[in-house]
């Protein structure tokens, strides 16, 4: 909407420059609008292949996300191995906290034998 779109042939190097465009506009009961552009004339538009810089950053994009997912692995597995660790440690702590056989605390075995006649 309200653009406007000019196709210039046969130009020469000679035309590039500095251009004002006068513009009357019937629905603004021909008001007149005037803009300043600046041509410049080149040889040829050349189309730029970008198949090469596309397949560098899909590399170097998978190698920072594989990075990223092995660092992943490796926190969760170290956290892993941290619980079953704790879990090992609360098992230590507890049976040798109810087995007081050979201590000769109370409540314990020791006190149920029955003394040996010599």
């Amino acid at each position: 909407m309200n653009n406007i779109s000019i196709l210039l042939r046969n130009l020469e190097f000679s035309d590039t420059g500095k251009y004002t465009c006068h513009v009357k506009n019937p629905k603004e009961n021909n008001l007149q609008h005037q803009a300043t552009i600046f041509l410049q004339v080149v040889d040829k538009l050349e189309v730029v292949d970008n198949t090469v810089t596309l397949i560098i950053l899909a590399v170097v994009g998978g190698v920072i996300g594989l990075l990223i997912f092995i660092l992943l692995v490796k926190k969760f597995v170290a956290f892993i191995i941290k619980k079953t660790q704790e879990k090992k440690k609360e098992c230590l702590v507890s049976s040798s906290g109810n087995d007081n056989t050979e201590n000769g605390l109370p409540g314990s075995k020791a006190e149920e034998k029955a003394p040996t006649k010599v």
